[in-house]
């Protein structure tokens, strides 16, 4: 069944019951992510198209191309792109991210946008779609990070978020094909609490050193921090 929720700027965007639910993660990988008017943006393994479209409405992308092998996710996301009337910026692919940059266009895009599978394990349950979502099918981590590299021009960045104990497979893909680590955000639920996952952007061709900083999503009173309701808003 699908439902509507609130996004941003008066906007809303639809989910079905039984499949992906976006999380305060993408919400704010999409707004950590550097882009402007003048780039064209791939989110790949979109889901609803929930960080396509607040690359549009809040970045300002001149246009937003997402990715996802789940053709359900694909229906909401093109939905979702006409509810809030970007339908003439935001286009969504159906296939699978593997080997899809032929189809995408090599280096065609200025920046990559990235919620992948968090999980790098199956423990053999059927917890349905939500649940697949979670984890790394066929494709992995290694994967979207390839293809987004093979789709980014010379100079872009591709902006990634994952849970914490997977940094050092983040960094050895991203590497592995010339993108420079250059800014990592680490998420914090509150201050008293281990990150529970990052943000990163990596630079095609870009220089090593990188910057970090602490987002935390509550003070220590329990109540959304300055910095979250910034991004929210």
């Amino acid at each position: 069944m699908e439902y509507a929720v609130d996004l941003c700027r008066g906007h809303s965007v639809l989910q079905d019951t039984e499949g992906y639910l976006f999380t305060q993660d993408s919400v704010v990988c999409a707004n950590l992510m550097p882009a402007g008017s003048r780039d064209r943006l791939l989110d790949l393994g979109c889901g609803t198209g929930v960080m396509s479209v607040l690359a549009v409405l809040k970045k300002g992308v001149r246009e937003a191309v997402g990715l996802d092998v789940d053709e359900r996710a694909c229906e909401l996301a093109r939905k979702n792109a006409e509810r809030c009337g970007i339908a003439d910026r935001m286009t969504v692919v159906t296939r699978d991210v593997r080997g899809a940059a032929e189809t995408l266009g090599r280096e065609s895009f200025d920046k990559v946008v990235c919620n992948p599978p968090y999980f790098d394990f199956d423990d053999g349950t059927d917890g349905g779609k939500r649940a697949s979502a979670k984890r790394e099918g066929a494709a992995n981590l290694a994967d979207f990070i390839a293809t987004g590299a093979a789709c980014l021009r010379f100079g872009g960045d591709f902006t990634l978020v994952m849970r914490a104990e997977r940094l050092a497979d983040a960094v050895t893909a991203f590497r592995a094909h010339s993108l420079e680590p250059k800014k990592v955000t680490f998420l914090f639920p509150r201050p008293d609490a281990k990150a529970g996952t990052f943000v990163m952007t990596a630079r095609k061709g870009g220089r090593p050193g990188v910057i970090t900083e602490a987002l935390y999503a509550a003070d220590a009173d329990g109540q959304e921090s300055k910095r979250m309701k910034e991004l929210y808003d």
